[in-house]
Protein backbone atom coordinates (compact mmCIF):
# COMPACT_ATOMS: atom_id res chain seq x y z
CA UNK A 1 0.00 0.00 0.00
CA UNK A 2 0.98 3.31 -0.72
CA UNK A 3 2.06 5.86 1.21
CA UNK A 4 -0.52 9.12 1.28
CA UNK A 5 2.24 11.65 1.56
CA UNK A 6 3.22 9.62 -1.90
CA UNK A 7 0.38 9.64 -3.68
CA UNK A 8 -0.28 13.84 -2.34
CA UNK A 9 3.12 14.74 -3.09
CA UNK A 10 4.69 13.11 -5.72
CA UNK A 11 3.84 12.09 -9.13
CA UNK A 12 5.86 9.83 -11.19
CA UNK A 13 6.45 9.70 -14.82
CA UNK A 14 6.36 6.32 -16.03
CA UNK A 15 6.98 7.29 -19.31
CA UNK A 16 10.73 8.06 -18.50
CA UNK A 17 11.28 5.95 -15.46
CA UNK A 18 13.61 2.91 -15.78
CA UNK A 19 12.06 -0.17 -15.47
CA UNK A 20 15.08 -2.82 -14.73
CA UNK A 21 13.88 -6.70 -15.22
CA UNK A 22 14.09 -8.69 -12.81
CA UNK A 23 17.90 -10.55 -12.97
CA UNK A 24 17.98 -13.94 -14.60
CA UNK A 25 18.25 -16.40 -11.61
CA UNK A 26 20.68 -19.08 -12.52
CA UNK A 27 19.33 -22.66 -12.70
CA UNK A 28 22.50 -24.49 -13.58
CA UNK A 29 23.93 -26.26 -10.98
CA UNK A 30 27.43 -27.11 -12.48
CA UNK A 31 30.17 -24.81 -13.17
CA UNK A 32 30.27 -24.15 -17.14
CA UNK A 33 33.14 -23.25 -18.47
CA UNK A 34 33.42 -21.80 -22.09
CA UNK A 35 35.04 -23.38 -25.00
CA UNK A 36 34.97 -22.75 -28.67
CA UNK A 37 35.87 -26.48 -29.50
CA UNK A 38 35.06 -29.26 -32.53
CA UNK A 39 32.07 -31.44 -32.17
CA UNK A 40 30.86 -34.04 -33.97
CA UNK A 41 27.58 -35.94 -33.17
CA UNK A 42 25.45 -38.80 -34.26
CA UNK A 43 21.59 -40.21 -32.93
CA UNK A 44 21.83 -43.04 -31.03
CA UNK A 45 18.90 -45.56 -31.83
CA UNK A 46 16.55 -43.37 -33.22
CA UNK A 47 14.03 -43.59 -36.42
CA UNK A 48 14.92 -40.34 -38.15
CA UNK A 49 18.92 -40.42 -37.86
CA UNK A 50 20.50 -37.28 -37.28
CA UNK A 51 24.51 -36.51 -37.84
CA UNK A 52 26.49 -33.12 -38.12
CA UNK A 53 28.99 -31.12 -36.76
CA UNK A 54 29.44 -28.30 -35.00
CA UNK A 55 30.98 -26.23 -32.15
CA UNK A 56 30.92 -26.49 -28.40
CA UNK A 57 30.33 -22.92 -26.92
CA UNK A 58 30.22 -24.43 -23.02
CA UNK A 59 30.73 -27.76 -20.98
CA UNK A 60 29.68 -28.67 -17.68
CA UNK A 61 29.88 -32.79 -15.78
CA UNK A 62 26.48 -32.28 -16.76
CA UNK A 63 25.78 -30.67 -20.20
CA UNK A 64 27.21 -29.17 -23.14
CA UNK A 65 26.16 -26.09 -25.49
CA UNK A 66 26.64 -26.99 -29.17
CA UNK A 67 26.20 -24.33 -32.40
CA UNK A 68 25.45 -25.76 -35.26
CA UNK A 69 23.40 -24.70 -38.44
CA UNK A 70 20.26 -27.12 -38.48
CA UNK A 71 17.28 -28.41 -36.27
CA UNK A 72 18.27 -31.39 -33.93
CA UNK A 73 14.69 -32.41 -32.35
CA UNK A 74 14.39 -31.99 -28.46
CA UNK A 75 14.40 -35.68 -26.79
CA UNK A 76 16.89 -36.74 -29.63
CA UNK A 77 19.93 -38.71 -28.01
CA UNK A 78 23.32 -38.32 -29.01
CA UNK A 79 26.79 -39.50 -29.20
CA UNK A 80 29.38 -36.48 -29.17
CA UNK A 81 32.65 -36.56 -29.92
CA UNK A 82 34.46 -33.35 -28.95
CA UNK A 83 38.03 -32.75 -29.82
CA UNK A 84 39.83 -31.91 -26.13
CA UNK A 85 42.32 -29.05 -26.20
CA UNK A 86 45.11 -30.09 -24.20
CA UNK A 87 46.85 -33.45 -24.92
CA UNK A 88 48.09 -36.64 -23.25
CA UNK A 89 51.56 -36.11 -21.91
CA UNK A 90 51.57 -33.15 -23.85
CA UNK A 91 51.49 -34.64 -27.09
CA UNK A 92 48.48 -37.31 -27.99
CA UNK A 93 45.13 -36.01 -28.96
CA UNK A 94 42.15 -37.07 -26.93
CA UNK A 95 38.65 -37.15 -27.92
CA UNK A 96 35.85 -36.39 -24.68
CA UNK A 97 33.46 -38.94 -26.06
CA UNK A 98 29.94 -38.37 -24.71
CA UNK A 99 25.99 -39.48 -24.91
CA UNK A 100 23.04 -37.55 -24.16
CA UNK A 101 19.89 -36.23 -24.66
CA UNK A 102 18.74 -32.99 -26.36
CA UNK A 103 16.68 -31.14 -23.23
CA UNK A 104 16.82 -26.84 -25.45
CA UNK A 105 17.34 -26.34 -28.90
CA UNK A 106 17.20 -22.55 -29.97
CA UNK A 107 18.15 -20.42 -33.38
CA UNK A 108 21.74 -22.53 -34.32
CA UNK A 109 21.94 -23.81 -31.13
CA UNK A 110 21.28 -26.53 -29.00
CA UNK A 111 22.12 -27.89 -25.26
CA UNK A 112 22.37 -32.02 -24.74
CA UNK A 113 22.17 -33.13 -21.02
CA UNK A 114 25.21 -35.60 -20.33
CA UNK A 115 24.03 -39.35 -19.14
CA UNK A 116 27.64 -40.96 -19.16
CA UNK A 117 31.27 -39.78 -21.33
CA UNK A 118 34.64 -40.77 -21.03
CA UNK A 119 37.69 -39.72 -22.41
CA UNK A 120 39.68 -41.59 -25.36
CA UNK A 121 42.68 -41.04 -27.91
CA UNK A 122 41.75 -39.61 -30.87
CA UNK A 123 42.44 -41.34 -34.06
CA UNK A 124 45.08 -38.79 -35.49
CA UNK A 125 48.84 -39.13 -35.64
CA UNK A 126 50.67 -38.65 -32.41
CA UNK A 127 52.81 -35.40 -33.32
CA UNK A 128 55.42 -33.72 -31.08
CA UNK A 129 53.69 -30.12 -29.75
CA UNK A 130 57.59 -29.31 -29.66
CA UNK A 131 58.55 -30.31 -33.11
CA UNK A 132 58.13 -27.65 -35.96
CA UNK A 133 58.00 -28.69 -39.90
CA UNK A 134 59.81 -26.41 -42.42
CA UNK A 135 59.48 -26.48 -45.99
CA UNK A 136 63.25 -27.58 -46.71
CA UNK A 137 63.17 -30.61 -44.50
Amino acid sequence: MRSPARLAGQETDYGTEDFDPAPQVERRTRLRFPFELRVRFRSVGEACPVAGAGWVRNISSGGVLVMHQHEVNAGTTLELHIDWPTRLDGRIPLQLVAVGTVVRTELFKFAVGLERYHFRIAGKQDVPSDESFSAGA
